[in-house]
């Protein structure tokens, strides 16, 4: 048995209801979206992606499971979980075509919102950061040139086949 240290804490008392969806916000903006926090540029087969309205990384984008409420990749059947990592990597590809990124970071945590996502991150050339992980404040803080948001999301539509109004969320 793993000894725990003093220093480490519980997760909180509703995280099993959170995982089960309880109140999940990523449920809520898959159906309502919201501007202020990211522009729709990719309907997939079973997720949705995002380009961020906030933070300092130009291209950041998420990717969001969209049918139905799951925690873990390991929550899907092997088919779904290739469904959604082919959509992740399908962003992925055209933000590297598009951008040249130094880096492209994957991430998928959900240790605050456990609802499956990820984090598609493109590391610049000149990187806040080089060589280590990025600290939150880049991604969360700040807002971005809306117009720059606007003109990069309809690029990449382009680029990964949306029309850039609301699309189906079924397969």
């Amino acid at each position: 048995m793993t000894e725990q240290r003093e220093e480490w804490t519980r997760w909180p008392h509703d995280w099993p209801a959170k995982k089960d969806g309880s109140g999940c916000v990523l449920c809520t903006f898959v159906g309502n979206e919201d501007p202020a926090w990211g522009v729709r540029v990719y309907t997939g087969r079973v997720a949705n992606a995002y380009l961020a309205t906030i933070g300092q990384i130009r291209g950041y984008c998420w990717v969001i499971w969209r049918d139905g409420h799951v925690c873990e990749p390991t929550d899907l059947d092997p088919a779904d979980a290739q469904l959604f990592f082919a959509d992740m990597l399908t962003v992925g590809r055209v933000l590297q075509e598009l951008l040249e990124p130094a880096k492209l970071n994957f991430e998928i945590l959900g240790n605050k919102v456990p609802h499956l996502h990820a984090h598609v991150v493109p590391r610049p050339v000149v990187d806040p950061n080089p060589g280590h992980a990025l600290p939150w404040t880049y991604l969360n803080d700040g807002h971005p040139d809306l117009d720059d948001v606007h003109q990069l999301a309809a690029q990449l539509r382009v680029r990964l086949g949306e029309s850039g109004g609301p699309a189906s969320a079924g397969r």
